[in-house]
């Protein structure tokens, strides 16, 4: 896919960013060499060991340089992004920093295989403001057809996944439903996107009530990110 592009650079590595996205918070920060939600990466740095993380959706690929240069080796970033745009971009990004260790799907994720709508734009063609997310019908503003797939299909049978990061605009609990095998098998660190308090509680009651003999609990809240542990 051509497109129009800059690339920019911080401490972990190199960015494509389309100058479609220049406006978007992501890229702002990276245009002037800052680092994206760094306390969140720090920590995903520090508790991957020697596992996989799951993370997602890419859009650019911003978490890559700094996750995949903390993995140990023969270990794996396993990521998603059905935008077209936004996986053309995450892709160019692996090239630019060499990445070797990272799996890239052009999907959405869910709980079972399916095709549902992704919002590129909102009712009146304005771009949205973050990244694009799964809507219920093809009419709400500018969508496409996407391949939606569970994310225990993505990861294989045997993996351990330490880390599992999910910013998937709203549609977090489908995803989590999808990767049953995961959570269950490997006991990850869950970061998910929930700035608020109903919110973060709101995904405590889903895990307890899906994943209730792992025990897991909030552990805290940074940049816009909520943390859960497994007790067991």
């Amino acid at each position: 896919m051509d497109f129009k592009h800059r690339t920019f650079v911080n401490e972990y590595g190199f960015y494509c960013v389309p100058d479609e996205y220049a406006k978007r918070e992501i890229p702002k920060i990276l245009a002037h060499g800052g680092v994206y939600e760094p306390n969140t990466l720090k920590l995903m740095r520090r508790r991957v060991g020697d596992g996989d993380i799951v993370t997602g959706g890419a859009f650019i690929g911003d978490f890559f340089p700094a996750l995949g240069s903390a993995l140990a080796p023969g270990a794996r970033l396993i990521s998603f992004e059905p935008n077209p745009l936004s996986f053309a971009a995450a892709q160019a990004t692996i090239a630019l920093n060499g990445l070797t260790n990272v799996d890239l799907a052009p999907v959405a994720v869910g709980e079972a295989p399916a095709k549902l709508h992704l919002q590129l734009a909102r009712q009146g063609g304005s771009a949205t403001a973050a990244r694009a997310k799964i809507v219920e019908n093809a009419g709400d503003g500018e969508t496409i057809e996407v391949d939606v797939v569970p994310l225990d299909t993505l990861v294989d049978k045997g993996r351990k996944v330490s880390v599992l990061h999910l910013d998937v605009e709203g549609h977090e609990k489908a995803a989590l439903l999808g990767a049953q095998r995961i959570i269950q098998d490997c006991r990850p660190m869950i970061v998910l996107e929930a700035d608020r308090k109903w919110m973060r509680n709101m995904y405590l009651d889903f895990l307890n009530e899906h994943f209730g003999d792992l025990g897991y609990r909030y552990c805290g809240g940074m940049e816009r990110n909520a943390f859960y542990l497994s007790e067991r």
